[in-house]
């Protein structure tokens, strides 16, 4: 979601380079001494502090800053919070204390306008704050250390003791996993793990110095096993990006580690272009995500990299057909709605065309997917296709709204292939929804969009429930479900998986009529030891043939994560996998990813709004490599001082995982049944999961005028049990547009058959076969 704290007004932009830094700190001179040992330059005791790379002109400071902190109250959201003593003094600001929306950069004048020489900021991530002063941001429990145990004059706002700002220690480009292309100073010192019993050493993906952060890692990997992995720093930092290939960057190394290659930033960022300065436009940053296509003939059958990046009311859009080491121009323009915001996408399994869904976060909260067929550098082959309907943007429209998660196409073999499938979250139902708060997200819902043809320049979505926890309630947590971010999934066969989070538990639902009816929630921590515990920000992988695998965001206490204990809460990367995804009872193990504690302290789900931490962003996510069917995982990580991108990767594939050729079913049928007004009525129909051909159905009553014939079938539910199909769709009966639906019965299996047809203009029609037959595989 759209962090407002971390953007700039429109007509301020990024026009130089900012310098690379290392981690500064602070240290108390005198009195107790805060605990950190991490980061620290001078002494063995500090706080660490981030610059912002935006500040002082964009140079970090180049000598200590020793003075007296004065507290600035409301957050220095007014000049008038900072007290007369700030002239020559450290200002000290808590974003904790902000009333509304205000930019960091509005802060840091305010303080700057009083006198301040420079200007401490709590918040737990980094911050870019545009100023004349040096601007730094020290954690929230470091903030608090300062505020109540060094403590200050409540008249004066003085500090009880001054405080030390430390010049930036040099950070050595250490890269032990063979990284490449690195820059020479870097945001954290690298680090590699030891590694768990089914994941590799988790690694950091090597980031510069004055990046800032790198948060909400998104993630893909193509048909030929390179792996992508997306990263933003808040607008206008723009995106970091990362590959990994075996044959251009090396094979993994002993303990199973990749030798990632930093790709610099694909929309510009501090890594400014002749298109950055001379356009006038900044980058993104805000939000990001990446999708691959298929191989390309006209590219050396290189797999397309489409990437999207967020800007603060706008998306940028470029593509790579060289595994990413050049990219596009920015299409600074790529959405066809303004003010917009958490752009995902998805691409199809051909050479260029890519799905992007965002929100209309000015006024509608409506859901919008457009369709790109140059690759990701424009969408304008579907322009502003609008996925909630009239009836259900009752529930999830204004006041409260929706979640939405990544839109998913599908790419299997068999009949769905081509569809859309839209998650999002909302209100359960109009009152719900008039209630305007996010403990009554109570709901899931899915867009779907099938028969697409990529002729066509429009899209037609139909929304179904997933699930609800009722009219009129919280959930089992009373926290609601929009605990960032649905999250949905497609097999190679065509099934469709949905996962979410009601802050407690994670909850899992499959599809095997293409997203048109649903499984009961499964609750996947549910006799785990995660069960009951806090447990945020799911993401869903499938491929084969039901091999699902979900990971999250998972603590060692009870309680909603924006309230746990800031000291005593910590957070592991979870994953729980099954081979049979879409079995009646589908069982999975539950696996630790992270080989250590990635986070310490509250998880936000209050995206734009939230007031407790966001260090780690919304989201991260998962990909399973479709060469071999290993997990991959992409996460946040800011247990050595500012967040930052982490990889690890399942060592070996599960064992039981069914792939093969389509096992989908097939439905023939051709006949004669009594005619409704005497005489006989012909059938004929076919439909086969497997092909990705039209399919077809015709009916015709001569006695009582009715010749019908499918235009389009959006659903076909097979039964085993009754050994019959129901096929729904679209078609035209004597020229006018109609509804169907056809329910037919096999042959051989319940002789002679069954067949029978409903057509929406009040044509209905049922009887046993006078002859021949209807097959069901």
């Amino acid at each position: 979601m759209k962090n407002l704290g971390m953007f700039l007004l429109g007509g301020t932009l990024l026009l130089g380079a900012a310098p690379l830094a290392a981690q500064n700190s602070v240290d108390v001179l005198g009195g107790t001494q805060p605990a950190n040992t991490t980061g620290c330059a001078v002494n063995p005791q500090c706080i660490p502090a981030t610059w912002s790379t935006t500040s002082n002109a964009g140079a970090d400071i180049t000598a200590a800053i020793v003075k007296n902190f004065v507290f600035a109250q409301h957050g220095g959201a007014s000049l008038t919070d900072f007290p007369t003593a700030t002239s020559g003094n450290i200002c000290l600001a808590d974003t904790r204390d902000l009333s509304g929306t205000t930019l960091f950069a509005v802060i840091a004048t305010n303080c700057q306008g009083a006198g301040g020489v420079a200007l401490l900021l709590i918040r737990d991530s980094a911050a870019t704050a545009p100023s004349g002063i040096p601007v730094f941001t020290i954690s929230t429990v470091d903030g608090s250390f300062l505020r109540n145990t060094v403590g200050f004059n409540t008249s004066t706002g003085v500090s009880t003791f001054q405080i030390r700002i430390n010049v930036a220690a040099a950070v050595a480009p250490a890269n032990p996993t063979g990284q490449h292309n690195c820059p020479n100073s870097q945001a954290v010192p690298a680090y590699v793990g030891p590694g768990t019993a089914n994941y590799t050493p988790n690694e950091s993906l090597c980031l510069p110095a004055g990046a800032g952060q790198a948060v909400e890692p998104s993630m893909t990997v193509d048909s030929q096993g390179t792996i992508y992995v997306e990263s933003i720093r808040g607008v206008p930092g723009g995106l970091d990006l990362w590959r990994w290939n075996k044959t251009a960057d090396g094979g993994p190394n002993a303990n199973g580690t990749l030798r990632f290659k930093y790709e610099g930033q694909p929309d510009c960022g501090i890594f400014v272009t002749t298109f950055c300065t001379t356009s006038g436009l900044a980058p993104g940053g805000g939000d990001g995500d990446v999708a691959v296509n298929a191989p390309d003939p006209l590219h050396m059958y290189i797999p397309n990299l489409a990437v999207v990046s967020l800007a603060a009311a706008e998306v940028t859009g470029s593509h790579s057909t060289n595994r990413a080491d050049t990219f596009t121009t920015p299409n600074v323009a790529a959405a066809g709605v303004p003010f917009d915001d958490r752009m995902w996408l998805d691409a199809l399994d051909d050479p260029n065309h890519v799905y992007m869904e965002y929100h209309d976060f000015g006024t509608t909260s409506q859901i919008f997917v457009q369709r790109s067929n140059d690759g990701g550098q424009t969408y304008i082959d579907v322009v502003g296709t609008a996925v909630v309907d009239a009836t259900t943007a009752a529930s999830v429209g204004p006041p409260t709204g929706n979640i939405a998660g990544q839109i998913k196409v599908d790419r299997s073999s068999t009949g769905s292939h081509g569809n859309l499938y839209q998650i999002f979250v909302g209100p359960d139902n109009p009152m719900d929804n008039l209630k305007n708060s996010t403990n009554f997200i109570n709901a899931v819902y899915v867009g779907v969009a099938s028969g697409v043809s990529l002729t066509s320049h429009t899209l037609s979505f139909t929304v179904y429930k997933i699930f609800t926890c009722g009219a009129g309630s919280t959930c089992p947590s009373g926290a609601g479900l929009g605990n960032l971010f649905p999250a949905l999934a497609v097999d190679n066969f065509g099934n469709v998986y949905a996962v979410w989070s009601d802050n407690r538990d994670i909850y899992y639902s499959y599809s095997t009529t293409h997203g048109t009816s649903w499984s009961p929630a499964i609750k996947v921590t549910q006799n785990t030891a995660q069960a009951g515990k806090s447990n945020v920000f799911p993401w869903v992988a499938a491929d084969a043939n039901g091999h699902v695998a979900i990971a999250w965001y998972g603590a060692d206490q009870i309680g909603n994560s924006n309230m746990v204990s800031t000291t005593d809460t910590h957070w592991n990367v979870f994953v729980a996998e099954t081979v049979n995804g879409h079995a009646i009872t589908p069982v999975f193990t539950l696996s630790q990813a992270t080989d250590h504690v990635n986070h310490t302290g509250q998880i936000s789900t209050g995206g734009l709004l939230g007031s407790s931490d966001r260090s780690l962003a919304d989201f991260f996510q998962i990909a399973i490599d479709p060469t071999n069917h290993l997990i991959n995982i992409a996460y946040a990580d800011n247990h050595a001082g500012t967040s930052v991108t982490y990889f690890t990767r399942q060592k070996k594939p599960t064992g039981g995982i069914v792939g093969g050729s389509c096992a989908g079913h097939r439905a023939d049928g051709e006949g004669d049944e009594p005619g409704k007004k005497g005489g006989s009525a012909h059938f004929r129909f076919h439909h086969d999961d497997c092909n990705q051909e039209p399919d077809t159905e015709d009916f015709s009553d001569p006695g009582s005028g009715t010749d019908f014939h499918s235009t389009k079938v959006t659903s076909a539910t097979f039964d085993d049990v009754a050994h019959s199909v129901t096929i729904a769709g679209l078609g035209v009966n004597n020229g006018a547009q109609v509804a169907f639906t056809i329910v037919a019965v096999d042959s051989s299996l319940v002789p002679p058959g069954l067949f029978s047809i409903t057509l929406s203009d009040g044509y209905t029609n049922s009887g046993h076969l006078l002859d021949g037959s209807i097959k069901l595989h």
